[in-house]
Parts: C-alpha cells; structure tokens; sequence
C-alpha cells in the first residue's frame, strides 16, 4: 500500500474514532428527535444515522468499482488477508457494543470463559504470532516496536506474553 492510501485509512480511523465517542453519548429516546441535518431528509436523528451508514455503503461500493474499472482489484493474498483481518476485528469490537462493564468478566457454561478472557486470549495469540513474525520473517523490515505488544498482555491459560516469544 502506498503512503496516501495508509494516510487515507487513518484518517477514516481517526474519524470513526470520534463518531462511535459522540454516537455513544445519545440515547435510544434522543434518535426519535428531528433532525435539521439535510442528510435527514427531513426526519428524525435515526434517520439521519441511517443515511450516514447507507451513505458509507454506497461509497464503499464505488470504490470497488473504480478499483474494478482501473483493473486494481484486491489480487493479493497479502491485500487480502490484511482487508479480512481487519473485518475479522471489527466482527470483534462491534460484538461488544452495548455491553455493560460488570458482563465482562461472568463466566458461562461451558467453556467457564470470560468474555474479558476471550479477548484477553485474542489478543495474546495475535501478538504472540505477530511478534514472532515481526522478528524471524520481517526482521530490519518492520519496527522493532513491532516485536512487543504496546501494553501488558496476559492469556488466561498462557500468563503474560514472554519478550520475544517464539512460536
């Protein structure tokens, strides 16, 4: 990827960022108010944030299909893995909204897991493989920063990500 397209997606992120901090302050009540947003076509602020979600979609269809009419389609399987990684953590994150602090850490049958367990296990393994890669197959290629997590890690069968692990 070149550099404007990875500029291009942190902005998108950064963006996202600060629409999931505002969306989280309304209230289910507030989303039946009017909105005078012309993106509301006259209606509520339900309607406004519907438009913004279909709007996005129609968008992302076009990009698709100018990649298709410049012959610039995701043929990769580096590309690939990169675009299903990254829906595969968003599955992830959005299965959380709305969750309340204190179900974090409820145990359920049958596996007796967390849901804090879970993720904490998610991300411990995807550190711990990506660490690995970073520092055999990308060596010199990558950060060195890439070869650690950002923060303390800790798998709840596992404990706490080595330094340098090794597969």
């Amino acid at each position: 990827m070149g550099t404007q397209v990875n500029d291009l997606i942190e902005k998108l992120q950064q963006s996202l960022e600060q629409t999931v901090e505002a969306l989280s302050a309304l209230t289910d009540a507030e989303l039946d108010e009017m909105s005078a947003h012309p993106c509301a076509m006259g209606g509520t602020i339900n309607d406004l944030l519907a438009h913004n979600i279909d709007h996005e979609k129609m968008h992302t269809g076009q990009v698709y299909t100018q990649r298709f009419n410049l012959r610039k389609m995701q043929f990769s399987r580096i590309d690939r893995l990169i675009a299903d990684t990254m829906r595969a953590r968003v599955d992830l994150m959005t299965a959380l909204i709305g969750l309340p602090d204190d179900a974090l850490d409820a145990k359920t049958a049958p596996d007796q897991w967390s849901i804090r367990e879970m993720l904490e296990h998610t991300i411990y393994w995807e550190r711990h493989s990506m660490g690995d890669l970073a520092r055999v197959k990308l060596a010199g290629r990558v950060p060195a920063e890439l070869t650690e997590a950002p923060f303390p890690v800790v798998d709840p069968v596992a404990g706490v990500l080595p330094k340098h692990s090794t597969s």
